[in-house]
C-alpha cells in the first residue's frame, strides 16, 4: 500500500512538472541513460532521469550494472552530470549495481526506491546531500558508506532496507531525516532508548515507558523529524542549548507531553512539530525563533497560553488550529507577525492578546490579527535564570536566594522571573595519578558531568569523563594535580591534591608478558589470553567514557580469562592488566 501511494505521488509529481521527463538520451557502455537539462548555458549541466512521461512509463528502463558518465555530449556541447534526479531509478527491479561519477552533487528524492535487487552502490565524495526515500526498500543492500562530503540525509532515506547492517556515517552529516534508518539491520541492532547518530537525536527506540522525562544531552545539534512520533509516555523534555533544529513531526501526537523547554538556539519551529500534542498547557517561543511552521501546534487543545518571541515574523497556516483551550496570547513582536486566516482557527477572538507598548494600532490593522478584539498593551518579559546554592540574585530592587517564580511591574512592562537554585556538585573523590610509558594517567570517582583539572595550580583542561591522560610531561619534572566538579555552572570545592614525578619510559618497569584478545571485534563475549604472568594481577575493564565497569583478579600462571560484555552497549572498551610491574592496555570492540 505504501509503495502504491509513493508511486502515485511520483506519477502526479512528474506529470505536473513536464509531459516528458527526459530531454535526450545517450549510450554509455552499452546502456541507454536518460538526461534532463538543468542548465542550457555554460557551465552546461544535466541530471540523470527516467524515460517517458513519468517514472512508471517503462518497466526497468535501467537494469543490470549501470555506469553513469561524468559528462555527456549533446547538441554540440558537453554537459556535466551533476545530479541523480527525483525517481530516476524508482522501482527498477532489474538494477543490480550502479557507479556514480564524482561530478554528481545531489541524489534526489526516491532516486533508487524499491530497487530490490540493488546490491552495490558507491556514493562519491562529491555528493553533499541524499534526498528523501532515496534507497527505500532496497532490501538487497547489505552495506553502504556515506562519504564525508555529505551533510544531510533525507526522511526515510534507507527505510526498509532490511538487510542493511553496515552503514558508515561521517561526522559531516549534521541533519538526518525522520525514520531515515528505520527497519534496517543497522537500526534494529541498536540498544533500546534514545538513539543518537553523529550528535543528532534520531529517535526513541522501543516502547517508551509512561511518565518519561527526557533531558537532551549536551552537544546534540538537531532532533530528527518523527523522532518521538506517537511517544505517548513522554511527559516533559528539556532541549539543550546546542540543538539548532528540530525536524517536522518530531513530537507528533505526543499526547502525554505537558512541558517542553525550547532553547534560544532554535531559530525555526518546523511544520507539524507538535501536531496533536493535546497535553501541552503552555509554550514559550524564544526570541531566537523567526518563524512558526504550518500546523506546528495543530489541535493542541490543552494549550492555555502561548508566548510568541520578539523575532517571530511569520506564523504558518493552521499553526494553532483548534487550540480551543487558549485563554491568552502574549506576543513580544513589535511588528505583528504575518499570519494566515487559519493560523488561529477555532481560537476565541475575545481572549486577551498582550502586545508591546504602543503597538495596538499595528496589530488592529494587520491582516487576520484584526479579528482579535481584546488587545492589551502590556509587554511581558520572561527571565529564566539560575544561581548556585549559597549565592543570591539581585535585581528589580530585591535580593533573592530561593527558587520560585517572581512578578515585577514597571509601567507598561511586566517581568516574570523564574529563578532556579542549583546545588553545588560533590567534590571528586579518590584522585589517583599513575605514571605510564609516556603520560600520567589521572582517575577519580564522581558522577558529575564536567570536571576542571588543575596542574600546579593552573587550569589544565576540562573533561567530561572521570579519566584524563596528560601527555605533556617532561622527564624528571614533578606535577601536582587537583580538580573540581561542574554541574549547571556551579563548581565544587577542590579535591585533594596528588603529586607525581614523571620518570620516563626507561625507568618504568614492565613485566615481559604477552596478551591477546579474541574474538575482537566481538558480539559481547571475548577471551583474554596471557603468557608469562609471574605474579597476581588485576584485569580492569573500562567503558567508552573511562568508567571502570568490571574488575577481575588473575593468579600467577593464569593463561585465560573470559570477559562478558554482552549486556553492555556497543562501542570501544579498554582492557587493562596491571600490578606493581605490569601495565598493559588492550582495546576491545563490541559490535
Amino acid at each position: 500500500m505504501k509503495k502504491s501511494i509513493l508511486i502515485l505521488l511520483a506519477i502526479v509529481f512528474a506529470i505536473n512538472l513536464n509531459s516528458k521527463a527526459e530531454d535526450f538520451s545517450a549510450i554509455n557502455d552499452g546502456d541507454t541513460i536518460y538526461y534532463k537539462i538543468i542548465s542550457s548555458t555554460s557551465p552546461y549541466t544535466v541530471a540523470v532521469i527516467f524515460k517517458g512521461d513519468y517514472n512508471e512509463s517503462y518497466d526497468n528502463e535501467y537494469s543490470g550494472s549501470i555506469v553513469i558518465p561524468d559528462s555527456v555530449f549533446y547538441n554540440g556541447n558537453y554537459y556535466n552530470v551533476t545530479s541523480i534526479g527525483d525517481t530516476a531509478f524508482f522501482d527498477c527491479n532489474g538494477l543490480t549495481s550502479i557507479t556514480i561519477p564524482n561530478s554528481v552533487i545531489t541524489i534526489g528524492n526516491n532516486a533508487f526506491a524499491y530497487c530490490n535487487e540493488l546490491t552495490s552502490i558507491i556514493i562519491p565524495n562529491s555528493v553533499t546531500s541524499i534526498g528523501s526515500n532515496v534507497f527505500r526498500e532496497c532490501i538487497a543492500l547489505t552495506s553502504i558508506s556515506i562519504p564525508n562530503s555529505v551533510n544531510s540525509i533525507g526522511d526515510y532515506a534507507f527505510y526498509g532496507c532490511s538487510n542493511l547492517g553496515s552503514i558508515t556515517i561521517p561526522n559531516s552529516v549534521t541533519l538526518i531525516g525522520g525514520k531515515a534508518f528505520h527497519n534496517t539491520s543497522y537500526y534494529n541492532n541498536m540498544p533500546i532508548g534514545l538513539v543518537y547518530i553523529n550528535n543528532v537525536l534520531y529517535s526513541y527506540k522501543g516502547t517508551m515507558p509512561a511518565n518519561t522525562s527526557i533531558n537532551i544531552q549536551s552537544g546534540t545539534i538537531s532532533i530528527a523529524g518523527n523522532a518521538f512520533e506517537n511517544c505517548s509516555g513522554l511527559t516533559s523534555i528539556s532541549i539543550s542549548n546546542s540543538v539548532t533544529s528540530i525536524g517536522e513531526y518530531a513530537f507528533f501526537s505526543c499526547s502525554g507531553l505537558t512541558s517542553i523547554t525550547i532553547p534560544n538556539s532554535i531559530t525555526r519551529i518546523a511544520g507539524r512539530t507538535f501536531f496533536n500534542c493535546s497535553g501541552l498547557t503552555s509554550v514559550i517561543i524564544p526570541n531566537s525563533v523567526t518563524s512558526i511552521g504550518e500546523s506546528a501546534f495543530f489541535d493542541c487543545n490543552g494549550l492555555t497560553s502561548i508566548t510568541i518571541g520578539s523575532s517571530v515574523d511569520s506564523i504558518g497556516g493552521g499553526a494553532f488550529w483548534n487550540c480551543t483551550g487558549l485563554t491568552s496570547i502574549n506576543s513580544l513582536a513589535i511588528n505583528p507577525p504575518i499570519i494566515k486566516s487559519s493560523s488561529f482557527f477555532g481560537v476565541n477572538r475575545a481572549i486577551p492578546v498582550f502586545i508591546p507598548c504602543n503597538t495596538i494600532s499595528s496589530y488592529q490593522s494587520a491582516s487576520y490579527w484584526s479579528t482579535f478584539t481584546n488587545y492589551i498593551e502590556k509587554t511581558l518579559h520572561f527571565i529564566d535564570t539560575s544561581i548556585c546554592q549559597g549565592s543570591t540574585y539581585a535585581g528589580f530592587g530585591v535580593i533573592l536566594d530561593s527558587s520560585g517564580v517572581y512578578s515585577f511591574v514597571s509601567g507598561c512592562d511586566s517581568i516574570i522571573l523564574t529563578l532556579n537554585v542549583n546545588p553545588i556538585p560533590n567534590i571528586p573523590l579518590n584522585l589517583n595519578a599513575q605514571i605510564m610509558s609516556d603520560y600520567i594517567e589521572l582517575t577519580w570517582q564522581d558522577d558529575s558531568c564536567t570536571y576542571i583539572i588543575y596542574r600546579n595550580d593552573d587550569s589544565l583542561t576540562t573533561t567530561t569523563t572521570p579519566m584524563y591522560l596528560d601527555y605533556d610531561v617532561i622527564k624528571g619534572q614533578s606535577y601536582c594535580y587537583r580538580l573540581k566538579s561542574i554541574s549547571s555552572d556551579c563548581e565544587s570545592e577542590f579535591s585533594d591534591t596528588i603529586c607525581k614525578t614523571y620518570l620516563g619510559l626507561e625507568e618504568i618497569s614492565f613485566s615481559n608478558i604477552s596478551t591477546n584478545i579474541y574474538p575482537n571485534p566481538t558480539a559481547g563475549k571475548t577471551r583474554l589470553e596471557v603468557e608469562g604472568l609471574t605474579s597476581e594481577a588485576d584485569v580492569l575493564v573500562y567503558d567508552m567514557v573511562g568508567r571502570l565497569i568490571q574488575k577481575h583478579k588473575i593468579n600467577q600462571g593464569t593463561k585465560e580469562l573470559d570477559i562478558d560484555l554482552s549486556e553492555n552497549a556497543k562501542g570501544v572498551y579498554s582492557i587493562r592488566i596491571v600490578n606493581e610491574s605490569i601495565n598493559q592496555t588492550k582495546k576491545l570492540i563490541v559490535q
